[in-house]
């Protein structure tokens, strides 16, 4: 059997992605340069470079000028960075609410070392419960479990603390 080829054969994405590293190889240098110079920050003159070449790799192909639509794409890189930092700068900080934790027991008491060796489900419940004077609805949101399995792990939680206390006694 015999088939003709194709005389004029699609391009393939190895052509498309051969063209984007020779413009990354001829550009990128140069792409980094004027993103510098118009932010003032090395690093990240760098990453609007890299996302020019992201941005343009797509197009590559039905672009006429690629070296200077890729120039466009820094420019306005740089300038969407400059506008994002004058909004940053005008908005007042976030106010970071700091609230004291509270604190554990200063020295390993038998209680603590009890609850320490507790299995890490009854653990958590009894801390979130005791300690961060968790209700037991919220205790189940933050696990993700039911809330009748709180309950229950908290009682059997309880239990094997009365225990261990017990026996230490």
């Amino acid at each position: 059997m015999h088939t003709v080829a194709d005389p004029d054969p699609a391009p393939t994405g190895g052509e498309d992605l051969r063209d984007l590293e020779s413009l990354f190889h001829a550009e990128y240098a140069r792409s980094v340069r004027l993103a510098l110079l118009l932010i003032g920050d090395p690093r990240r003159a760098e990453e609007l470079a890299q996302d020019a070449f992201v941005r343009i790799a797509p197009k590559l192909d039905a672009v006429a000028n690629p070296p200077a639509y890729l120039r466009t794409i820094v420019v306005n890189l740089c300038r969407d960075h400059g506008r994002r930092a004058a909004t940053e700068r005008r908005q007042p900080p976030p106010r970071i609410e700091v609230v004291p934790e509270p604190p554990l027991p200063g020295d390993t008491s038998t209680i603590w070392q009890a609850v320490q060796a507790l299995p890490a489900p009854r653990r958590e419940v009894l801390v979130l419960r005791y300690w961060a004077d968790l209700p037991t609805a919220e205790i189940a949101r933050l696990l993700q479990i039911p809330h009748p399995t709180v309950r229950t792990r908290i009682r059997r939680g309880l239990a094997s603390l009365k225990e261990v206390l017990s026996d230490d006694a």
